[in-house]
């Protein structure tokens, strides 16, 4: 770690070593010796920079960063220039080849940290993905045959699940944004004729007007969703929005590395009394859910909380997978707008002060149904709401 600093970091230099001590000393727990990191997300998270100039669009130029159990660690990367004013990391290795990937590079890089016959943690599990060629990562444990290579998904997993402050800040600053840009949406934007992607595109120039870096996601819930299929798509189409319906859209500005996700709603023409009922009865499933929320509790104890209001309100979950872990009721936010933990019955993740997770509870009501978000901090005191947009629904002429 350099001693000056770069010249435009996005965090501070105690925040870096913060990360770097919490994942050795998770390594240590589970006897890795180092630490094989190249998914994207990952990789920004350790090194506190980005070395490709468009960040999961392109698959050309991998980077490794390797993070020894002790000293300095060490980046294989053609991003130099992308990355020194922002990282600590002084040992950055270049490669220039576009056609294939250096394995042999990293393959001394680890040699020279003694690590040749070490237990090397490489993104092999749950949620995790590689950032170089499979072929290439099984080239590195080839070449190394003394070297025993494991999964250490839990170790990035479990360090990136607690937010520091300076994390904090970032997700606080795009739910300010991502309210202020839907609030102007809906007061304001909506119009009857109006499609899909019309509203997708305009929704993300208001979160750029409103001070974001950019937008992780857009996508739209309707009331009857199961009548209106590929909503939830990542590529809008132009259908336009439907008079009498309640429109939720879900989406979070990305600021700096770090996003948020979580939706409002509006009425496009006023709300038959079914569904204003079962929109205040959404509202009280989600409230139990965050009411439980508190470092000690188990991620499945949220769950189970979420269901038991369910069946208290005489309500069902909008998907029933929900209520067997198929599908989840909150997740964890940060980097990526879905992180672990889960909430469902099979994850038992511990929640503690840091972690910062959603609660997301759907109902229906025969054939109508919504779904809520909000994101939330662990505290020492119980969890503070980072998501503070109005949950009362907009009603607009339509």
């Amino acid at each position: 770690m350099t001693e000056n600093g770069p010249q435009y970091p996005m965090f501070s230099k105690g925040e870096m070593s913060r990360r770097l001590s919490r994942a050795r000393k998770l390594m240590a727990e589970q006897g890795i010796d180092c630490l094989l990191v190249s998914g994207e997300h990952n990789f920004h998270y350790f090194v506190g920079a980005a070395p490709s100039i468009g960040p999961n669009e392109s698959l050309s130029r991998p980077s490794v960063l390797i993070l020894p159990a002790s000293g300095d660690p060490v980046i294989v990367s053609q991003g130099r220039d992308n990355i020194i004013l922002g990282t600590y990391v002084e040992d950055i290795r270049d490669y220039y080849n576009v056609l294939s990937f250096p394995h042999q590079m990293v393959c001394d890089a680890l040699s020279d940290k003694g690590l040749s016959a070490g237990r090397i943690g490489a993104e092999l599990g749950q949620e995790q993905r590689m950032g170089i060629p499979v072929g290439d990562y099984l080239s590195i444990g080839k070449a190394m045959p003394e070297a025993q290579f494991i999964d250490a998904a839990d170790v990035i997993i479990k360090t990136r699940m607690v937010k520091s402050d300076e994390e904090l800040v970032y997700m606080r600053t795009a739910a300010s944004i991502t309210a202020r840009a839907r609030q102007r949406l809906y007061s304001d934007c909506l119009e009857p004729g109006m499609t899909e992607r019309q509203v997708a595109r305009l929704f993300q120039k208001l979160i750029l007007e409103e001070g974001a870096d950019g937008t992780s996601f857009v996508h739209f819930q309707f009331d009857i969703q199961s009548q209106l299929p590929g909503a939830k798509s990542a590529f809008h189409y132009d259908r336009p929005l439907r008079k009498d319906t309640i429109l939720g859209i879900d989406t979070g500005a990305r600021v700096g590395m770090y996003t948020v996700d979580y939706p409002r709603m509006v009425a496009l023409g006023p709300p038959q009394d079914r569904k204003k009922r079962l929109y205040e009865q959404l509202l009280v499933v989600n409230q139990r859910m965050a009411d439980a929320l508190k470092p000690g509790v188990e991620v499945s104890e949220i769950h189970r909380v979420g269901v038991e209001a369910m069946k208290d309100l005489g309500v069902e979950p909008d998907n029933p997978a929900k209520l067997m872990g198929g599908s989840r009721m909150g997740h964890g936010q940060g980097i990526q707008f879905t992180e672990p933990p889960s909430i469902t019955p099979e994850d038992h993740t511990v929640l503690e002060v840091g972690v910062v997770i959603s609660t997301e509870p759907g109902v229906s009501d025969g054939d109508i149904q919504l779904l809520w978000e909000d994101t939330h901090v662990i505290t020492h005191e119980g969890h503070e709401l980072i998501t503070t947009e109005s949950p009362a629904l907009k009603v607009v002429a339509f």
